[in-house]
């Protein structure tokens, strides 16, 4: 689904404004609604207090590994963690891949909700649509840092708004960078013929009924 309009304009071309299924009670609407919000201000505000820590780990020059130093981190008071440079731009792209998943989630729950067609199939769309920006965001950030970056310095090469904000999209647009993800894998894996049909079948039988010595 690449966006809540074209989300409801299938549901609504498909079955002449209908959907198989049942409508999600307005109970379960709120407490999936107060999940949202709630899912909204936990990555806000751990992303509010992690940044100041990244930008301190992660410098121009810095190697960015174990040994590089380390900061501590607690987020809502909850203990301290010890972060490096590479662990803080780890978790600074999955916060912000779970701030683009919850526009695109918020804007596809409000759209339905609003139209009243949020149909109970969809909660595990809902439920799982942070795990997949987070999974993609990081698949994008190892991609980016490994091919980018190979020869640099460490995350002290890296510009942490730039990848935060790629993150971000990923987030919130998983289907497109998908796509594209999927065009980059068939340009520099592409093969000239069909691997599996070509090795299909390839002990000729002879007539009496043995491998043919003579054929591949």
């Amino acid at each position: 689904m690449s966006g809540a309009t074209e989300e409801l304009a299938a549901v609504q071309g498909g079955d002449g404004g209908t959907a198989n299924g049942r409508c999600l009670s307005p109970v379960a609407t709120a407490v999936l609604g107060v999940f949202l919000l709630a899912d909204l201000v936990f990555v806000c505000g751990a992303l509010v207090s992690l940044w100041p820590v990244m930008l301190g780990l992660v410098q121009p020059g810095t190697d960015g590994g174990a040994g590089a130093g380390a900061s501590s981190w607690s987020p809502f008071g909850l203990g301290g963690w010890s972060l490096t440079a590479d662990t803080a731009m780890l978790l600074a792209v999955i916060l912000c891949s779970g701030l683009g998943s919850f526009v695109h989630a918020a804007t596809s729950f409000a759209t339905y909700v609003g139209n009243r067609r949020l149909y109970a199939s969809w909660l595990w769309w809902y439920l799982l649509r942070a795990g997949i920006g987070v999974a993609l965001a990081l698949l994008v950030y190892f991609l980016l840092r490994g091919g980018l970056f190979a020869g640099s310095s460490g995350a002290g090469a890296t510009n942490p708004y730039g990848f935060c904000g790629i993150a971000g999209l990923c987030g919130l647009f998983s289907k497109q960078a998908t796509d594209k993800l999927r065009e980059v894998c068939d340009t520099i894996l592409s093969t000239r013929g069909d691997g599996d049909r070509e090795r299909g079948d390839k002990l000729a039988v002879a007539a009496n009924g043995d491998p043919d010595p003579g054929r591949p």
